[in-house]
């Protein structure tokens, strides 16, 4: 149990959005030392053995803090809950401020997920517990690097069949608090059908993140929304609509690149007959991109089962890779009223 953590969810940690520039110069950082050894003191230890560094993040200088913050994803000394399906502990994320960490390891749970605990956490708590990190590290909302965020990807332990839940979250920093908030958060649920969230950080929809999970019944596709952030700073849909990708069909692209032509046309960024948006990364062995049916492909990666959908896919017309159109985005796109949601 992490009783001696000053425990608690980002979304505690108030509100505000901060650019470069912004107030004061940011405070001196401390040395990473002395911030990595205030939260492995903070971790419990386990029969002799503490808890081990695995990131580290000094957020003062690309935040312009007041105090001294940092980001330290450490590991957790305690045994898995699963043994058999884990050879290590949880891990604790720690947004540390001057000397003091905050930590979480239990994901925050809002909604149906709050159904499901009560359901089933007695025996698959694990499953809303971080046990690795997938990403860590700041990104930036704006051109030439302004609105600066933290972005936190984690995965939950894995199941029999290497399914884990993904918990993506957002957070900016107010200067007028000295405190990071949270404004995204997302959980996959599960990761065997490519469901993911994105933050797309460069082009029309940078600062977005397009979220795409499967759909429970046929068509079996896939539900794709966007969200962009609001004048709060919190991020809201602007987009949700049934996609055209189904379950299986050889494409190698990501969900969210092989509907990028559909959420832009759907945004008013796209139409027919401009550039096809490049996938990021692009894939090395990509030739040509094309859009059948809605869905864009790289024409000669089609690994489909069945032989008509690679026939149809050779056989679409298509352009050279060249980067998309990029229209300017107006101010009041953050209006979320203005965007209607597909359903």
């Amino acid at each position: 149990m992490l009783s001696k953590f000053a425990i608690g969810c980002f979304t505690l940690l108030a509100a505000g959005l901060v650019y470069p520039g912004y107030g004061s110069a940011a405070a001196a950082s401390l040395p990473r030392e002395e911030v990595e050894q205030a939260v492995i003191a903070a971790i419990p230890a386990w029969h002799g053995q503490t808890a081990t560094t695995l990131k580290y993040l000094d957020l003062t200088q690309p935040f312009a803090t007041a105090s001294p913050w940092a980001l330290v994803v450490a590991q957790d000394p305690s045994p898995p809950a699963e043994p058999d399906l884990e050879d290590h502990g949880p891990i604790a994320v720690c947004l540390v401020k001057v000397l003091t960490p905050h930590c979480v390891e239990r994901y925050p749970l809002h909604g149906g997920w709050l159904k499901w605990y009560a359901k089933y956490g007695g025996y698959l708590s694990w499953y809303v517990k971080a046990y690795d990190l997938g990403t860590a590290g700041v990104v930036y909302a704006g051109k030439d690097k302004t609105r600066p965020l933290l972005l936190l990807k984690t995965y939950s332990a894995r199941s029999g069949d290497g399914n884990s839940n993904i918990r993506m979250t957002l957070l900016d920093y107010d200067p007028h608090e000295d405190r990071f908030r949270q404004v995204f958060e997302n959980l996959s649920g599960g990761s065997n059908n490519n469901q993911a969230a994105r933050f797309v950080e460069k082009g029309p929809l940078q600062g977005d993140v397009v979220v795409d999970y499967p759909t429970d019944h046929s068509p079996y596709t896939y539900w794709i929304e966007v969200y962009a952030s609001s004048k709060s700073g919190q991020y809201a849909r602007i987009l949700r609509y049934r996609g055209r990708t189904h379950y299986g069909d050889g494409n190698p692209l990501p969900v969210a690149d092989s509907e990028m032509p559909v959420i832009m046309e759907r945004l008013g960024l796209w139409k027919p007959g401009d550039a096809l948006p490049v996938p990021q990364p692009l894939p090395a062995s990509c030739e040509r991109l094309v859009l059948s049916r809605g869905e864009e492909w790289c024409q000669n990666l089609c690994f489909g089962f069945d032989g008509h959908a690679c026939s149809r896919i050779r056989n679409a017309k298509g352009g050279t890779i060249r980067g998309p159109t990029r229209p300017q985005i107006s101010e009041g796109r953050s209006h979320l009223a203005s965007t209607p949601q597909q359903q």
